[in-house]
């Protein structure tokens, strides 16, 4: 606008000039030291004198300086101001009979521009931007502001707030040198808050806790998001250990990189651990097996447990046979609906069977004048003995591991004895196979 005034200023001075041929008037309103800001082109000029010619030159005084450009007329010059300072600014004439005149001068002052940024801002949908201009010296200016489309225009202000996304332009003018800036920018930039969608943990069952940090973010959830923990819906109490979480509501917070972020709750819920007792089966002997099935889940059990059997006490590798458990420790898994279980042990007792092995004579004859024969097992304390013989009798022992047999009948005989463990009951039997050979039948005595 500066520019545009000084140049009609010149064109009238001009038109002026050339009206009558000759000067009757200065070429411009105003004399004596001059103004101006750097990089402006101010017109200047004297008086013009027919047949005169004028030197115009400048001199740097601290600095200033600038580029003379010829007017229309020798009188008038015109000078981009190129570098901040003070320059003498001078004009010899020379008139048409070759007589030069005194010197001419003024004192211009070359004002800096002022420089100016405007910051630029990132906020979340909903919050405003501080927008700030900030000159690059101190000093007092006023502010022409150009917002995007939408922003409501403050003003002749420093800095305003906004929350409408776009540029934001300034241009400031030193209120003391009339010297304006370039125009300078900054971005506000509007973020959408994420999306956090928050599926609750499966129910823990007592005494575990939840992981937190496990709760799934489901599909939906914005990507990239940064997670927290915390126990109050505002975020100001962070939760210290997620890993721990014990029953109740929390609150997970989902910051992406720019800041923006949704807080979205999520519930643990617990459970107890159920109540299973067990009875171990009776002992049996070996070789039968036990059926785990048939283990007592006595009174005190939680009620609606389903059961699975194992064979150690991870529950990791399944009892495939229940029906048949041998000797040995085994494990029973009552589980609720809900998945919550405890885990009792169970133990089998199948007790070992005695060896019983009957030795003696065999083969035998028919026992005569009160003989006998003796027939044994190994004797092992706390057992009892039971024996019964075919093809003979038994004449002492019975009960203990050795008896004494009367042989009374020739032919296929036995000796068989059944040993009992008395602390357990377990019996097992052995059969010794004996043939009894027949006595000789004498023919009476003859004589003469």
């Amino acid at each position: 606008m500066q520019l545009k005034n000084k140049f009609i200023k010149l064109s009238l001075a001009i038109l002026l000039l050339f009206t009558s041929g000759k000067a009757f008037a200065q070429p411009y309103p105003n004399t004596g030291d001059h103004l101006v800001c750097l990089n402006a082109t101010e017109p200047y000029g004297v008086v013009l004198t027919a047949g005169s010619t004028y030197q115009w030159t400048i001199t740097p005084v601290t600095g200033g300086n600038g580029t003379i450009t010829p007017g229309a007329t020798p009188n008038l010059i015109s000078v981009n101001w190129t570098s901040t300072g003070t320059a003498t600014l001078q004009v010899v004439e020379t008139n048409a009979s070759g007589c030069v005149g005194d010197p001419v001068t003024i004192l211009v002052t070359v004002n800096p521009l002022p420089t100016v940024t405007v910051n630029s801002a990132a906020v979340c949908s909903g919050a405003d931007a501080t927008i700030t201009a900030t000159p690059g010296t101190a000093g007092t200016y006023s502010y022409v502001w150009t917002v995007p489309v939408g922003a409501t225009n403050p003003g002749n202000v420093a800095s305003f707030t906004s929350g409408v996304a776009g540029t934001y332009s300034v241009v400031i003018t030193n209120t003391v040198t009339g010297c304006g800036s370039a125009s300078a920018s900054g971005t506000v930039t509007v973020n959408a808050a994420p999306i956090l969608v928050i599926t609750n943990p499966p129910v823990a069952c007592l005494p575990n806790t939840v992981d937190l940090t496990a709760a799934a973010v489901t599909a939906g959830s914005s990507a990239g998001l940064t997670l927290t923990y915390w126990t109050d819906a505002a975020a100001t109490v962070p939760y210290a250990t997620p890993t721990t979480a014990t029953a109740g509501t929390y609150y997970i917070k989902g910051t992406l990189a720019g800041g923006c972020f949704a807080i979205q709750p999520v519930t643990v819920t617990t459970a107890p651990t159920p109540t299973v007792v067990i009875t171990n089966p009776a002992a049996v002997c070996a070789p039968n097996t036990v059926d785990l099935t048939a283990a007592a889940v006595t009174a005190g059990s939680d009620a609606g447990l389903t059961y699975t059997y194992w064979t150690d006490a991870a529950a990791t590798v399944p009892y495939a046979t229940p029906a048949a458990a041998t000797a040995g420790t085994y494990y029973i898994k009552g589980t609720t609906a809900g998945g919550c279980f405890t885990i009792q042990p169970v133990i089998v007792t199948v007790n070992p069977l005695p060896t019983p092995l009957v030795t003696g004579p065999s083969p035998v004859c028919v026992s005569v004048a009160g003989n006998t024969s003796t027939y044994t097992t190994t004797n092992v304390a706390g057992h009892t003995y039971n024996w019964v013989v075919t093809g003979g009798t038994i004449v002492s022992g019975q009960g203990t591991n050795s008896i004494t047999v009367s042989w009374t009948t020739a032919g296929a005989g036995t000796v068989a004895v059944t040993e009992t463990i008395t602390a357990s009951g377990c019996s097992a039997a052995n059969t010794l196979n004996v043939t009894v050979t027949p006595k000789p039948v004498t023919s009476a005595i003859t004589h003469n």
